[in-house]
């Protein structure tokens, strides 16, 4: 049996995606075979280059983090080509966290593609990706690799770090550290999480404290490390008060704790702790955003956002929630103050602001990635909801972001 062929009944089993390209990135196998539609080149010409940059080779894959939570490995196979696995990840992700990701990887025409594909693709750990990663190895290979031999890289942290610096003493080394860290800091930090409350948060992050951190290594970079899994256990709990998963809590304090693993200076372990601890905060709100909603306006607002680059009609949405179309109209305006159709409209504009802001794309391609018919009838919704044509939207810097 040849090795796409495994690869094929992997993917048929397990539903993760895997592909065999070349050294340049060109797709020689993909599985599904819509992933190598949907993709371009320069995303696996950048997980190559970590590859041969870590001096990994065939009994020595790479595993690399990516924003917001994927994982991506990959192996080399003989005659310059490699196996690429994933993007996968232990949580579900929202389509919009999809879409931040992929706007400057894939072509406008397949960005509404690679996001469905990623929303259906399986959760996997970074120790199953190991273990899938070790035996693609021993069906290309012949041989059996411990854990150890698959390198885990974190390249994201660094890019960021000079945008917040935290100036508390739960994040600061000292090595003759007297006490610890006051308790009325931790429950501040605590209590903004668990009520979902980004301002508050960072306001209390930024704050001086009087506290130090007990000593738990000589070396100082040891020492952040410890502080920071204890700093993790800390918040993650404060998440599930605030109505965040065991599932969802537990998965992201895993990703944090392997990405503080692998980090070399003190900064990008600033960084990171601070990211991590904002991450939970914004988890936790949108769940106690959703928490307020019953059951079936919950469940259309998921199914909006799952579908929200197709035709979204009110009777499917109503098949999908279990009520009639009046029914569900009224519970809905009742809970979020707003019909179905001007959520839809808010929503696909939300996006819309995004792709404006931060892509090149051209208001056709908008348009046309957000399902609406025409780029005249979505610059005259953009208006209505915005105060502004999309294109003033986009050369004015200093524009007002409507809620």
């Amino acid at each position: 049996m040849g090795f796409a062929q495994s690869c094929a009944q992997i993917f048929a089993i397990t539903h993760i995606p895997l592909c065999i390209v070349s050294a340049d990135g060109t797709y020689q196998s993909s599985f599904p075979p819509s992933m190598n539609q949907a993709s371009n080149s320069r995303g696996i010409q950048v997980v190559l280059m970590d590859f041969k940059l870590q001096n990994r080779d065939e009994l020595h894959p790479l595993i690399t983090y990516v924003e917001p939570g994927y994982f991506v490995g990959v192996l080399q196979l003989f005659q310059e080509q490699y196996c690429v696995v994933g993007l996968v990840s232990p949580f579900h992700h929202t389509r919009e966290e999809i879409l931040r990701m992929v706007t400057q990887t894939i072509a406008p025409q397949q960005v509404q593609t690679y996001c469905d594909l990623m929303m259906e693709a399986p959760l996997v750990n970074l120790y199953q990706l190991k273990s899938l990663l070790a035996l693609l190895v021993r069906l290309a290979h012949g041989a059996d690799i411990p854990d150890e031999a698959i390198l885990f890289v974190d390249n994201t942290v660094r890019t960021g770090y000079g945008q917040q610096k935290l100036g508390s003493a739960l994040f600061a080394l000292r090595e003759d550290a007297e006490f610890h860290v006051p308790v009325d800091f931790e429950a501040g930090v605590c209590d903004a999480i668990e009520a979902g409350d980004a301002e508050q948060l960072n306001r209390r992050l930024q704050q001086p404290s009087q506290g130090k951190v007990g000593v738990m290594s000589a070396n100082p970079l040891q020492q952040q490390k410890y502080s920071f899994v204890s700093f993790a256990t800390l918040i993650s709990r404060a998440a599930i008060r605030g109505g965040l998963s065991n599932e969802v809590a537990f998965n992201l304090s895993d990703i944090y704790c392997q990405r503080a693993d692998v980090q070399t200076d003190i900064p990008a372990m600033e960084q990171l702790t601070y990211s991590m601890a904002m991450d939970f905060c914004s988890r936790v709100a949108e769940v106690r955003q959703h928490a307020i909603q019953s059951p079936p306006v919950r469940a259309c607002v998921e199914y909006i956002s799952e579908h929200l680059h197709e035709d979204l009609r009110l009777e499917e949405l109503s098949r999908h929630c279990g009520l009639c179309t009046r029914s569900l109209s009224l519970k809905f305006r009742a809970e979020l103050g707003m019909g179905i159709p001007e959520y839809i409209h808010r929503e696909k504009l939300r996006e819309a602001k995004y792709l404006l802001e931060r892509t090149h794309y051209t208001l056709t391609q908008i348009s046309a990635f957000l399902n609406y018919p025409t780029q005249s009838y979505f610059t005259q919704i953009f208006k209505k909801y915005e105060g502004c044509t999309p294109q003033q939207y986009r050369d004015d810097p200093h524009r007002l972001r409507r809620k």
